[in-house]
């Protein structure tokens, strides 16, 4: 007997190179790859992004930290961020 799942499918599908720029923004080759690496989900990529950016409620920012891949995500791109503003 099968049993009909629902899921919200955006976060079991995996994302490709052209989510990671479309979410993150122009970064490098190395970088997607580094993301990639860790098979994010889309909710995940977009939620350290947002975190990345400063949106989001603040409790939601102050009071629940990242975690997992979320967390993961935003090391990587907080370090990228920090490169770019050292090199301006």
């Amino acid at each position: 007997m099968s049993r009909d799942v629902k899921s919200d499918s955006k976060d079991l599908a995996a994302i490709v190179a052209a989510d990671v720029r479309r979410c993150a923004g122009d970064v490098d080759d190395e970088v997607v790859a580094d993301i990639l690496r860790l098979q994010p989900s889309l909710v995940d990529l977009e939620t350290a992004v947002a975190h990345l950016r400063g949106q989001g409620d603040l409790p939601d920012r102050t009071g629940h930290p990242l975690v997992g891949k979320a967390a993961q995500l935003y090391e990587i791109l907080v370090s990228v961020e920090n490169l770019q503003e050292e090199s301006r």
